[in-house]
């Protein structure tokens, strides 16, 4: 989208991909239609987020469950890019 101003790329244009389209809440929360566009798939924001969510706190408890891998994990979370937020003329910035 930033360089085409449309969810077209080079792999969707070449056909070695599917374009991804974002809606609000769906039921179902992801919809395919080939019979209406065989190279789009709609995909909803809050239901992508979720399942987002999710994997992260099950990989989390996967990680921290061995005992090999936790004391890397615990490293590697210490850099992790964090957000603090600030205060500017007691507006709070995040």
């Amino acid at each position: 989208m930033l360089h085409n101003y449309s969810t077209a790329s080079k792999l969707s244009r070449e056909g070695k991909c599917r374009q991804v389209g974002y809606m609000d809440k769906a039921v179902p929360e992801v919809r395919f239609a080939p019979n209406v566009s065989d190279d789009l798939v709609l995909v909803s924001v809050p239901a992508l987020a979720e399942a987002f969510f999710s994997g992260v706190d099950k990989f989390l408890v996967h990680m921290f469950e061995d005992k090999e891998k936790a004391p890397i994990a615990e490293q590697r979370l210490k850099n992790l890019v964090q957000a603090i937020p600030i205060k500017i003329e007691n507006t709070e910035v995040v």
